[in-house]
């Protein structure tokens, strides 16, 4: 009786033709591609100065100048052509953020999502994640947006890129090579 059911769905679901045979190709949908495609090696070398852009703010992210690191951080990575498809913001040089500060962060994820980039913070230390964590900001931003470690984002970050993310220790190397200070 379950067999008679289960052969009676797939007649319904996988019709035939009076001859027997499946239908052909043209009961199948076909998607035009919307777009260019970037891809990249599979190595990742050749990518990862185009499409990846590490920041590090070198000042406290406080009420004065959390709106400017946002135009900060927004300049910066314009100046790249093409535009970058990740950016990660480390805070190991930052002592200390406030929650103008958390929201100046939340801000700028928003902005770069709209753009089609996305935006990848290591905090480096408890305090800061704590922070971030107590504030808010870390549900707002996602999961996986807020990392303890550099090495941690810069991978996630990595992965995130279009096209196989292969780890190798040269692809590491470059990794760690990509960071930038950033003057507030």
């Amino acid at each position: 009786m379950i067999l008679d059911d289960v052969l009676g769905l797939a007649r319904r679901v996988a019709p035939r033709k009076a001859g027997g045979e499946r239908p052909g190709p043209r009961y199948r949908t076909r998607t035009a591609p919307v777009g260019r495609v970037r891809t990249r090696e599979l190595t990742g070398m050749a990518a990862i100065p185009r499409d990846l852009v590490c920041l590090q703010p070198t000042s406290p992210i406080v009420e004065e100048n959390a709106g400017a690191l946002v135009d900060t951080v927004l300049r910066q990575v314009c100046r790249h052509q093409p535009l970058p498809f990740v950016v990660v913001l480390t805070l190991d040089a930052t002592p200390e953020i406030d929650d103008k500060g958390s929201e100046a962060l939340v801000e700028l994820f928003y902005s770069l999502r709209a753009s089609g980039m996305r935006l990848y913070v290591a905090a480096v230390t408890t305090e800061l994640f704590d922070h971030l964590r107590v504030s808010g900001a870390t549900d707002r931003m996602g999961a996986g947006a807020v990392h303890l470690a550099l090495r941690m984002a810069l991978l996630s970050a990595f992965e995130d890129l279009p096209g196989p993310a292969v780890t190798t220790r040269n692809v590491l190397a470059a990794l760690d090579l990509r960071l930038t200070p950033l003057t507030i």
